[in-house]
């Protein structure tokens, strides 16, 4: 994971915005050194989570993803986080391919999540999946929340999910055309070496603790 930034100029609050109101343009086949572009937008309740694509001019231009998990005010507009954080995205999300997905053990959902940051009081996880063109559908599953979402063309699909126990797992479910299930996976965002650091909040691990013992 890496540290959040805040980088001037990449993208201007209204294209995140636009984004969660109106879903993220279509991904373009190739990112060029220079570009930005928002891959994936996504809302559950009160928050949203949009993914921009970018390159990373340090290191061979490698694919990077910034991850920008946001709130919406009681007035409903979208509120600038000031900021993101991200990590490696593999290059073939930019072609979304017709079956299997690389590196996912023959499944056709793979977790691209990574990210936490909090958001209007809570801690919120990056619950992004890619799905292979045999899935319509992708159902999420998390602390006891449900949200069935269609899946873009893109085939990129980014929620912001409230982290109610460190210890909640996300579960994706992958639906074809017919409603025929293709794909589960599962992602636990928070990990026992996040617990044993405390990260990234102490206090988060000391009410999970204390319910154990209850």
């Amino acid at each position: 994971m890496h540290e959040p930034h805040d980088e001037p100029g990449l993208l201007e609050p209204a294209q995140l915005f636009a984004a969660l109101r109106h879903g993220a343009p279509d991904l373009p086949p190739v990112v060029s050194p220079h570009d930005v572009v928002i891959a994936a937008a996504g809302t559950w309740g009160r928050y949203g989570s949009v993914i921009v694509l970018r390159r990373d001019h340090e290191e061979d231009n490698a694919l990077l993803d910034d991850v920008y998990l946001l709130e919406r005010s009681p007035e409903g507009e979208w509120l600038w986080p000031g900021g993101g954080s991200g990590s490696g995205m593999p290059e073939w999300v930019l072609d979304r391919p017709d079956g299997p997905l690389p590196g996912s053990r023959g499944s056709d959902l793979v977790n691209l999540g990574a990210q936490l940051a909090q958001v209007g009081g809570d801690w919120l996880a990056e619950l992004t999946v890619m799905a292979s063109r045999a899935v319509t559908t992708v159902e999420v599953r998390y602390g006891g929340a449900e949200i069935s979402v269609r899946v873009p063309p893109s085939g990129l699909v980014t929620l912001p999910g409230v982290v109610g126990s460190p210890d909640d797992v996300a579960e994706f479910r992958g639906f074809d055309d017919t409603g025929g299930l293709r794909a589960v996976e599962h992602y636990r965002p928070l990990t026992e070496s996040d617990r044993r650091d405390g990260w990234p909040d102490e206090s988060l691990w000391v009410r999970s603790d204390s319910r154990d013992r209850m």
